[in-house]
């Protein structure tokens, strides 16, 4: 991705949200062909260690991607992500993902996906491995 000279790495990475209701679920499920019943019959669900069911994992890591691609444009072709999936979201919940700069010089942001109530679901960190290019860049210019 060319970013432009003069650009400096945004602090913040812009917050998107949406509610995992059981439409928004049953839609990721036909969309990624993942039909696990703990995403989709409350009654499985019921008798799992979850007691309900839960989000898809991985729609609260594309939530994460649409964070980058509405701060940067695109994700950059040289992001790095690391990730920890913490907690399950319940079906219904409300999850925000964003994430802030951790390292300027490395062009390391911490990324979170998390619930109204705030807890973590999804925590890692993401680098732009053109940070430092950018930064040079920058630097030369007079």
């Amino acid at each position: 991705m060319e970013m432009p000279e003069d650009v400096a790495l945004p602090r913040e990475l812009a917050r998107v949200s949406l509610v995992a209701d059981r439409d928004a679920v049953a839609r990721y499920a036909e969309l990624t062909q993942d039909f696990n019943p703990i995403h989709l019959n409350p009654e499985f669900a019921a008798g799992t260690s979850f007691g309900r069911p839960i989000a898809h994992g991985t729609l609260g890591l594309n939530l994460m991607i649409e964070a980058l691609e509405r701060t940067f444009g695109a994700v950059p072709g040289d992001a790095h992500l690391e990730v920890r999936f913490i907690a399950p979201v319940p079906v219904g919940a409300m999850i925000c993902a964003g994430g802030h700069l951790k390292d300027e010089a490395t062009g390391t942001y911490e990324i979170f996906v998390e619930t109204a109530s705030g807890e973590r679901a999804i925590d890692g960190t993401c680098t732009i491995g053109l940070a430092s290019e950018i930064r040079n860049i920058g630097a030369s210019k007079t």
